[in-house]
């Protein structure tokens, strides 16, 4: 039997935003509550102020991130507007990212075996990316996602082929 597909609610009022856990140049994460589901979840907030990326694009990623279906890369829930920020509601990834578990663990760096093991995770992610025409601009240890079973999941920022790179042209 097909397991029921959980709709989140579209709309900031839904949420109960808590601490902020990653940030960006034009986003930030955060840990949030979805109150109708009573589920934790990871809210990445856009905002269209600061971000001097085209709106299109931006919409773009938003949708991808909707649309992927691969275990190892992050699937959004579902995304809004709200007071000119693009909302995009996630699965909260307990772990952390691989640069907090270094930073907080392991200064010194992994071990080869753990690294290969991560990287093998990742590049599935990547390649099945890459089949669906997309490419994936940002792969760095902050956006390899970790869950509390210690799945690894690639953060996700894509781009379809067709865009065009400032200076640079079709990708």
């Amino acid at each position: 039997m097909e397991k029921e597909k959980k709709k989140y609610p579209i709309g900031a009022e839904h949420y109960t935003m808590y601490e902020e856990v990653g940030t960006g140049v034009s986003a930030s994460v955060h840990r949030a509550l979805c109150n109708p589901l009573n589920e934790i979840v990871a809210i990445k907030i856009l905002d269209f102020e600061r971000n001097n990326s085209d709106l299109n694009n931006i919409s773009r990623e938003a949708q991808t991130m909707g649309l992927v279906d691969h275990p190892n890369v992050l699937k959004s829930h579902c995304s809004f507007v709200s007071d000119h920020n693009l909302w995009v509601v996630m699965p909260y990834m307990a772990g952390g990212s691989c640069l907090h578990i270094l930073k907080a663990a392991y200064p010194d760096g992994l071990e080869e075996v753990v690294i290969a093991t991560v990287l093998r995770e990742v590049l599935k992610g990547l390649d099945y990316l890459h089949q669906h025409g997309h490419i994936h601009r940002d792969v760095k240890a902050g956006n390899i996602l970790i869950d509390t079973r210690g799945a690894i999941k690639l953060g996700i920022l894509v781009f379809p082929p067709t865009y065009l790179i400032p200076g640079i042209g079709n990708v």
